[in-house]
């Protein structure tokens, strides 16, 4: 009887000290519906180490941002070094994307991951050699995914571009895709912002003293972004995909001013590859990953009166001297 009763003590001690262990997990699972865990193994990354941002790039295109030393990352889950953000591209039956499932934790969609990619960074972070890391994706049936980073360090923003060549003979279309599941300046919940000056999504912090967004890059012929989406991180992981083999409807231009949520977005480029032979046959598209700390909260909103001239600005460009505009308060 008493060893009977040791054995269900030390049962009883065992279960108890696996619960306390498992806290933790639970508690990050039930706030974000995360998936994934320790048992995971990391897809592996390199950090470009700046002031005031600290860029971790992985090897599946996918990016998280520390900003001004905060010690919460800038894409969710924040605490981790790889993260639920990157490029995605409807190629043929599939959606590639990726490897969320060998992320430490995510509670993005699961898609075909890219394939283990290399990786090679250069530069010391001047203007005149800014830090450059490459990563270079085989993809499948002749597609290849060059991914570069840029940025020089004491700037608020930094620079991807994706080179997607296909070496098919024959004219294709892809759309890609850049999206993140944002983490607005600590906060795990944003209000959608877009400019329609510029093309630039993201999301204020809800004091609106702190602003993430990206933004296409259109110089040098690239190609301007073709939809951008601001909403839900689940809505955003859904119009991308809702499985492997399911692509979603894709980004329909819309941003969710209200009411504060669980922000994401991202831009979505619908690609034309001319059909010729290779090398010739590749696109290339970029974006700006910005981040602004204002000590005021943005301005409140200008609407021209009727019959004016209407004028576009965002919340990075004020709109005060112009006559014939009253404000309209948020």
């Amino acid at each position: 009887m008493l060893a009977r009763r040791i054995l269900r003590g030390l049962m009883l001690a065992m279960a108890l000290a696996l619960l306390v262990a498992l806290l933790p997990s639970l508690a990050l699972a039930e706030r974000h519906g995360a998936q994934g865990g320790p048992e995971l193994q990391a897809v592996g990354h390199v950090t470009i180490s700046g002031d005031p941002l600290a860029i971790h790039v992985a090897v599946d295109t996918s990016i998280q941002v520390f900003y001004a030393g905060q010690s919460a990352g800038q894409v969710y889950s924040p605490g981790y070094t790889e993260a639920d953000s990157g490029g995605f591209a409807w190629f043929a039956p599939v959606v590639l994307g990726p490897n969320f499932a060998g992320h430490d934790l995510s509670a993005a969609n699961i898609v075909i991951p890219w394939l283990p990619g290399t990786q090679v960074k250069s530069g010391t972070g001047t203007t005149a050699d800014p830090w450059w890391l490459q990563t270079n994706i085989p993809g499948p049936a002749g597609l290849t995914v060059t991914q570069w980073v840029r940025y020089i360090d004491g700037e608020d923003c930094f620079r991807v571009s994706y080179i997607i060549s296909n070496q098919s003979a024959e004219p294709n279309h892809i759309i890609f895709f850049e999206a993140a599941d944002l983490y607005v300046g600590g906060e795990n919940k944003g209000l959608g912002y877009y400019d329609a000056a510029t093309g630039a999504v993201g999301a204020w912090n809800q004091a609106g003293t702190f602003l993430e967004y990206l933004v296409p890059v259109t110089e040098l012929g690239l190609p301007p972004a073709s939809h951008y989406q601001e909403a839900g991180y689940q809505t955003i992981w859904n119009a991308i995909s809702t499985g492997p083999h399911t692509p979603g409807p894709g980004f329909n231009d819309t941003i969710r001013a209200t009411p504060y949520h669980d922000s994401a977005c991202g831009l979505q480029w619908n690609l034309t590859f001319p059909g010729v032979q290779p090398p010739g046959n590749f696109v290339e598209l970029a974006l700006d990953w910005c981040f602004l700390e204002v000590q005021e909260p943005p301005p409140p909103e200008f609407v021209p009166e009727p019959g004016s001239v209407m004028l576009l600005a965002g919340g990075l460009m004020g709109l005060a001297g112009y006559a014939g505009l009253r404000i309209r308060k948020r």
